[in-house]
């Protein structure tokens, strides 16, 4: 009688055992970029500057669905900071398109200004995520 009551807690323990499988997906990326002292434009006179990045990774998907956030770093990667940012008095910003990122900055006061003479890091972290709802 003893054995068929191990045998029975056996199978009931056992039964109530499920297996669980943790999937990991890759939902983020990034990428640094040399941003140098030639590679800024200016449309408007020095009043704003521009320079663009090609990150064929930027997909359709990640554009319509997901995220793009950009840091800069002026100390060649020891510390970054998250743009939009003010640096010594110059507006930091980003713009991005399906394939592009463009940073763009201009002098807080509205006068013109010089492009950065050094050179900075850009880490550019694309998050891939899918539309909520039905």
């Amino acid at each position: 009688m003893r054995k068929i009551a191990i045998v029975l807690f056996s199978m009931v323990s056992l039964a109530a055992c499920t297996k669980q499988v943790t999937q990991t997906v890759n939902q983020a990326f990034s990428a640094i970029y040399t941003l140098n002292p030639n590679g800024w434009t200016s449309s408007d006179g020095g009043l704003s500057f521009s320079t663009n990045l090609r990150v064929p990774e930027l997909d359709q998907i990640i554009q319509d669905h997901g995220g793009v956030i950009v840091y800069l770093s002026f100390n060649n990667g020891s510390t970054y900071e998250a743009i939009p940012e003010v640096f010594n008095g110059i507006a930091y910003g980003v713009l991005h398109s399906t394939g592009n990122v463009t940073i763009d900055l201009f002098g807080i006061n509205g006068g013109t200004i010089t492009a950065p003479g050094g050179t900075i890091l850009a880490k550019v972290v694309l998050i891939d995520a899918r539309a909520l709802g039905p």
